[in-house]
C-alpha cells in the first residue's frame, strides 16, 4: 500500500506557531503557475500509482485556492483515481474559508475525509495563536460538510501552548463532543524554529507550561476521550472505531508514499526525497534525495511504529530486516522501567511510557 500526498503552500495568514512551507499570496498568477506545475508533477508519477490507496491534500491551506483552481487540481486527480483502490481521500481546510461551493466540490469529487484546522474553540485563544476563525466557523464548517454527506471529519486541536490550562482543555473537549464527529487530533505544541512563537520564547516574551502541567493535560485528554468512546490509536490521534486515519498510518507503519508539491517529501524504493522549498527551484525539479541506510531504516521503523498505541510488530521487524528487534535494541531496560511492554507479537508503550516517550525515542536517534 502506498499513499499520495499533495501540498498546497498558500495561506491567507501565517499562524504564530507554524513552520510548514507556506506563502501568503493573493496573486492569481502565482497560484495559476503553481497548480499547472503541480498537476504535471502529479501525472509524472502515474506509473507509481497502482498500489496507492490513500490521497491526502494538505498545506498550507488547500481551500485557500480559488474554486476553479481547486477543481482543476481535483480533475487531475480524477483522471487516474477511478482506476485505483482508494480507501481514503482527504483534504485539509481552514474553517473560515469553507463555503457551500467548496463543500459541494469536495462531494462531487468523492473526497471522503476532511480535516479541519481548528486548534482551539476559545475565540480569545484563537487570536493569541494567530488564527483568523472563530468557534462559530468550526461549527458552521462541520454543518456544511455533513449537509453534503461528508461525515468522516477530523478536528485538529493544540494543547500545552503558552496560554493553556486544564479549564481550556476541558472547554475544548466539551465543544468537540457537541460536533458529533468521529476523529480528533490533539497535538502538544512544539516550538519550531523560524516561527513567531520561537522568537518570542527566546526573548522571554512567552513561556510554555512545564512538563508536569503538560503531562497532566495530556493525561486528562486521554482519559476523557476514552470515556467518551474515542480510542487512542496513536500518540496524538483518537477515533471512533473504524475512523482511524488510513493515510497517516502509512507513515507510522513505514510504508511508501509519494509527495507532490513545494517542499513535499516522498519515500519510494528505500529512497527519501524532498522537493525544494523555493518556487523557482521547485519548478526546475530540484529535490534532495537521500538513500536510507539499513540502520536508519530500522530506527525509523521503531520510532514511527511506537507512535501507534498497538506498537511495533516483532515478526514484521524480522521480516523486513532479517534480524531480531530485541537483539538489535536494548528494550529490556525500558520494559523493566515500565515504559514499554511486550504483548504477544508487539512491543508498545505503557500509559506511563506515552507520557515519557522521548526517553525511549532517544534509543533510536
Amino acid at each position: 500500500m502506498r499513499g499520495l500526498y499533495i501540498h498546497i503552500p498558500f495561506c491567507k495568514h501565517i499562524c504564530l506557531y507554524c513552520d510548514f512551507r507556506k506563502t501568503v499570496t493573493f496573486k492569481r498568477s502565482i497560484m495559476d503557475e503553481y497548480i499547472n506545475y503541480l498537476n504535471n508533477e502529479i501525472l509524472s508519477y502515474k506509473d507509481k500509482y497502482l498500489d496507492v490507496e490513500t490521497i491526502y491534500i494538505g498545506g498550507g491551506t488547500p481551500n485557500a485556492l480559488p474554486l476553479d483552481l481547486l477543481e482543476k487540481l481535483l480533475d487531475t486527480i480524477d483522471s487516474f483515481k477511478e482506476k485505483l483502490n482508494i480507501k481514503e481521500y482527504s483534504i485539509e481546510i481552514n474553517p473560515e474559508l469553507l463555503d457551500i461551493d467548496q463543500a459541494n466540490l469536495f462531494k462531487k469529487h468523492n473526497i471522503t475525509r476532511v480535516s479541519i484546522g481548528a486548534e482551539s474553540f476559545n475565540d480569545d485563544i484563537l487570536v493569541k495563536l494567530g488564527r483568523h476563525h472563530k468557534r462559530k466557523d468550526i461549527f458552521n464548517s462541520v454543518k456544511l460538510l455533513k449537509n453534503v454527506g461528508i461525515n468522516n471529519i477530523n478536528i485538529d486541536l493544540i494543547f500545552s501552548h503558552p496560554f493553556d490550562n486544564l479549564a481550556l482543555v476541558k472547554e475544548n473537549l466539551e465543544y468537540f463532543y457537541q460536533l458529533d464527529i468521529p476523529h480528533i487530533s490533539y497535538y502538544s505544541m512544539i516550538l519550531e524554529d523560524k516561527t513567531v512563537f520561537k522568537y518570542q520564547y527566546d526573548r522571554n516574551e512567552i513561556d510554555l507550561p512545564d512538563e508536569d502541567i503538560s503531562a497532566d493535560l495530556y493525561e486528562y485528554i486521554m482519559k476523557d476521550l476514552s470515556n467518551n468512546g474515542y480510542i487512542q490509536y496513536e500518540i496524538s490521534n483518537f477515533a471512533r472505531i473504524g475512523f482511524e486515519s488510513i493515510h497517516n498510518e502509512i507513515y507510522w507503519k513505514d510504508l511508501e508514499y509519494i509527495g507532490c508539491g513545494l517542499n513535499a517529501s516522498g519515500y519510494l524504493d528505500n529512497v527519501r526525497y524532498t522537493n525544494d522549498a523555493n518556487f523557482k527551484l521547485y519548478y526546475q525539479n530540484k529535490k534532495e534525495i537521500t538513500k536510507i541506510s539499513d540502520e536508519d531504516h530500522r530506527n525509523e521503523f521503531m520510532m514511527l511504529g511506537l507512535r501507534m498505541t498497538k506498537g511495533v510488530s516483532i515478526s514484521e521487524y524480522r521480516r523486513r530486516f532479517g534480524s531480531e528487534m530485541l537483539v538489535d535494541y536494548n528494550l529490556d531496560k525500558f520494559i523493566k522501567d515500565g515504559l514499554l511492554v511486550k504483548i504477544g507479537d508487539f512491543i508498545r508503550f505503557t500509559k506511563r511510557g506515552l507520557m515519557l516517550g522521548d526517553i525511549v525515542f532517544m534509543e533510536f536517534v
